[in-house]
């Protein structure tokens, strides 16, 4: 495996090199933010033409399927817990113990 090494052995060359390294960082830290307020700004604007497009038509927004969930008939043969009320001991094998 091959090492790359950089040695400069004149203070001022090494200063420059540092600023520059650093002044890179620092250029990419700018830009990130930059990048990450566009992406909040932008998504500010949209919601606020839904809303507006929402209030002048008079309706209220609502997610995709948000009321499916009240369309579907409960079924208490899915439940994951069911009530031990509901068990009895003849579901369980012959010679098995309950608790």
């Amino acid at each position: 495996m091959k090492v790359y090494s950089l040695t400069v052995r004149n203070r001022f060359t090494a200063t420059l090199l540092a600023l520059a390294v650093l002044g890179a960082g620092a250029a990419l830290l700018v830009v990130g933010f930059a990048l990450l307020a566009s992406l909040a700004v932008a998504g500010g604007v949209i919601g606020s033409g839904i809303v507006l497009y929402h209030r002048l038509r008079g309706t209220r927004p609502t997610l995709p399927g948000a009321m499916a969930w009240r369309e579907m008939p409960l079924d208490p043969s899915l439940e994951v817990f069911p009530d031990a009320r509901n068990t009895t001991d003849r579901s369980l094998p012959a010679g098995t113990d309950n608790g």
